[in-house]
């Protein structure tokens, strides 16, 4: 008997987009489910999404975007799905469509098994207001954060609080990969990041100054001392009762940008008050599916602090399955009512990498002094799963490179040329 189908949904944050990106997270379930021989069809609203061209993908779906009317997007998840038959499995793979998912559970329920969580978790979870006020319900520390609404506000705050740095973020995470709040971001730094970290008060005026005209819905949190190596992400699923039924933990060793980028280099390991938090914080919530809980370590209060909470896989959930904890597979044999034995031991020092952005995070981190070729080249030895790279699903990587090596060849070339070096040849 063959087994049942699996939906992997994902949205399109720039809709004229002409360039390839790549979700790692759908390219991360595809994978783990396809390797097991479980059809896997990849619904997305662009064709050079570079995840759509996995061996692993049995078909595409070209559906439509989150970002455009939503009724389109459900009616055309109702018809796909009478032309499948049953138990059908869909899952999110991001934010805006574990949101979607989310909204529309009612709805989909009777066609689809989805593993995600419920509306009234998801909007306990998409905005991080409510998010942080949830987490200080159930005793979950979380660093000191502030939501002002407009610049009297922020004026008024910069003159209040102290020990700088402290760092403005999205309260909306999504938000900020949207391609027209990108652009308001590179004004201010430069490369789009997760954070803009400010030294001041009148650093941070004149940053909120800027990112407002593309957000105003934003945080201002403090710094948590220490490097990227104190920021530890349980990953785990959690069933309808909010059961864990696999889970591990990884602590990340870099990311790029380098302040509150996205994560480069990451390591398996295991900490049992990252575990205990995360579950008491699911299950006070209510939580169902998939799950990438984040905290950093204060070393001035030897207290894990709440980041944040991803209600869907994160980028490098294929760090789980290469650990000993198949996340996607769990969650798709609970969803077809066939759950697996809890899964709750998993291997240490198994490392996840995106190696072209780990390049540019060392590359960073050498011109500050702080590393060389010799110990990037250390860091990165050992067992490891790449991001991007896999040697049954090369099909992905040749895409990924030639569209990597067209944007940066020539801004290489050029910089080689302003430093006249071509010249002089």
């Amino acid at each position: 008997m063959a087994n049942p189908t699996a939906f992997v949904l994902t949205h399109e944050s720039n809709p004229d987009r002409t360039s390839r990106t790549n979700s790692l997270k759908a390219l991360a379930i595809t994978r783990s489910l396809g390797r097991r021989g479980i059809p896997v069809i990849r619904l997305h609203p662009n064709r050079l999404e570079l995840s759509l061209l996995s061996r692993y993908c049995t078909a595409t779906e070209i559906c439509p975007n989150t970002y455009g009317d939503e009724s389109e997007l459900l009616e055309f998840l109702l018809e796909l799905g009478k032309r499948h038959e049953g138990p059908l499995v869909l899952f999110p793979a991001s934010d805006d469509t574990a949101y979607f998912l989310g909204r529309h559970l009612d709805a989909l329920s009777g066609t689809f098994r989805i593993p995600a969580a419920s509306r009234a978790t998801i909007e306990q979870i998409i905005d991080k207001r409510v998010q942080y006020g949830e987490a200080q319900k159930l005793d979950i520390p979380i660093p000191e954060t502030y939501f002002p609404t407009d610049m009297a506000e922020v004026r008024k705050l910069a003159q209040e609080i102290s020990g700088y740095p402290y760092v403005i973020k999205p309260n909306v995470a999504h938000k900020w990969r949207l391609s027209w709040v990108q652009q308001k971001l590179k004004s201010t730094k430069g490369t789009p990041m997760k954070g803009v970290m400010v030294q001041s008060a009148d650093e941070l005026l004149a940053e909120y100054e800027k990112i407002s005209q593309g957000d105003t819905d934003v945080m201002i949190q403090e710094v948590i001392g220490g490097g990227d190596e104190l920021l530890y992400t349980f990953l785990g699923y959690l069933d309808k009762n909010s059961k864990p039924l696999g889970y591990c933990v990884r602590s990340k060793l870099r990311q790029y940008p380098l302040k509150f980028g996205y994560c480069t280099l990451t390591v398996s390991c295991h900490n049992q008050k990252v575990v205990d938090q995360s579950i008491q914080l699911l299950q006070g919530m209510n939580y169902h599916g998939i799950v990438g809980v984040e905290y950093k370590h204060d070393p001035k209060t030897d207290r894990y602090k709440l980041i944040e909470i991803n209600a869907r896989a994160v980028n490098t959930s294929a760090i789980a399955p290469a650990c000993g904890v198949d996340l996607p597979y769990i969650a798709y044999r609970d969803s077809i009512d066939q759950p697996l034995p809890p899964v709750t031991e998993w291997k240490d020092d198994v490392k996840w990498i995106w190696l072209t952005q780990d390049a540019f995070a060392a590359r960073e981190m050498n011109r500050m002094g702080k590393m060389s070729l010799r110990q990037w080249l250390r860091s990165i030895k050992g067992r490891r799963v790449h991001a991007i790279f896999a040697g049954d699903d090369l099909k992905p990587v040749v895409y990924y490179l030639a569209a990597f090596l067209s944007q940066n060849v020539p801004k290489v070339l050029s910089h080689i040329w302003r430093r006249g070096i071509l010249r002089s040849s």
